[in-house]
């Protein structure tokens, strides 16, 4: 007997389904499109806070690689999907019982076709996970999860032959193993790190990470940035990149559900277009670049919202989805490739 577990949404729509919950759970429910690396969405510290729909049944099929996760935490609330396969062949872990390791449910038996037909529609919204309906208690999304996933000190990984810094405002696993294998020496700083810190630490370019939040309610990663804009070759990533665009006079804006998945986005410059990897619930306000230094670096072919900038004057960029490419498609890479190299160069303006 499956144990029924009921979604009940902040419009007061409700949404059955299964599973095991040893207490109610509250989070923004949101969904991804993606069709693979579930295991790497759910240790996404940009997911924080969130209760995530996925869109692409199975859930749990291939089980869990430990090895290439974001992040040793599910950062997850909850995870709501149509079915939970676990009929892999035992290499690695089951889903269901390393998400029960990480006290975090995973829940079948929804009708996530029209849950997310619905998001769409009406856009993120919170929702309360319990045994019985019941609305949830907090009717707005909580940004202050910054403190919880990023670093407590400095760490240091490889010893390449350029030293690339990362700012942990949620930074992916991936990033670092992504640097790690350009032959990158990766300092990382906790999120409260100062500019003056970052340029005595010897970095010749830094990285920005994305994370969960409103970047407008992340004063310092905005003032962090104008203190570093010209004197440090700057590439911002989810959250990094909207700092770069609020430091420099444009605004941003709320989407209404977001891009999380496998998405189409195009250079304006050289008119490439590649799938990226997305997980960002905010945009840039394309009229407000006027007036600024900033000009428009890659765009979404699905919507066409902004999805990359760059600085005019000064070796500055940021790009709203994930250069790094987990969990997939592979086809950004080249961003950071290309950072790197303007690095090594010794490029600043």
């Amino acid at each position: 007997m499956k144990n029924q577990v009921y979604l009940t949404l902040a419009d007061g729509s409700v949404w059955k389904g299964y599973g095991e919950l040893s207490q109610p759970v509250e989070g923004e429910v949101v969904f991804t499109t993606s069709s693979g690396g579930y295991p790497q969405v759910l240790t996404d510290p940009s997911y924080c806070g969130q209760i995530i729909v996925f869109a692409f049944p199975p859930t749990g099929i291939y089980g869990v690689d430990t090895e290439r996760l974001e992040g040793q935490n599910a950062w997850a609330s909850a995870a709501l999907c149509s079915m939970v396969d676990e009929t892999q062949d035992g290499r690695f872990q089951h889903l269901s019982t390393w998400m029960k390791e990480k006290e975090t449910p995973l829940l079948g038996g929804f009708d996530t076709r029209h849950l997310i037909l619905t998001l769409r529609k009406n856009g993120s919204i919170m929702g309360r996970i319990d045994t019985e309906p019941a609305l949830p208690k907090t009717q707005t999304f909580d940004t202050n999860y910054i403190p919880l996933v990023s670093c407590k000190e400095k760490e240091v990984f490889g010893d390449g032959d350029v030293a690339i810094g990362v700012v942990d405002f949620g930074v992916k696993e991936n990033l670092i193993r992504t640097l790690l294998s350009k032959n990158c020496k990766v300092i990382k700083f906790p999120h409260s790190v100062k500019a003056e810190e970052i340029i005595k630490s010897g970095v010749k370019g830094l990285i920005l990470s994305g994370g969960p939040g409103n970047p407008d309610e992340l004063p310092e990663g905005v003032e962090l940035v104008k203190s570093l804009i010209g004197k440090i070759p700057y590439m911002g990533i989810g959250l990094g990149c909207a700092f770069l665009a609020l430091a420099c006079g444009a605004s941003i804006y709320k989407m209404n559900f977001g891009h999380r998945g496998a998405k189409p986005v195009i250079d304006v410059v050289t008119e490439h277009g590649f799938q990226s990897s997305q997980n960002h619930q905010f945009s840039i306000v394309e009229e407000s670049l006027k007036n600024t230094p900033l000009m428009l670096s890659f765009r979404n072919l699905a919507d066409n919202t902004i999805e990359g900038i760059r600085h005019k004057a000064t070796f500055a960029c940021g790009v709203l989805f994930d250069p790094d490419a987990s969990p997939g498609p592979e086809e950004s890479v080249f961003i950071l490739e290309r950072f790197i190299e303007r690095v090594r160069s010794g490029e600043v303006a």
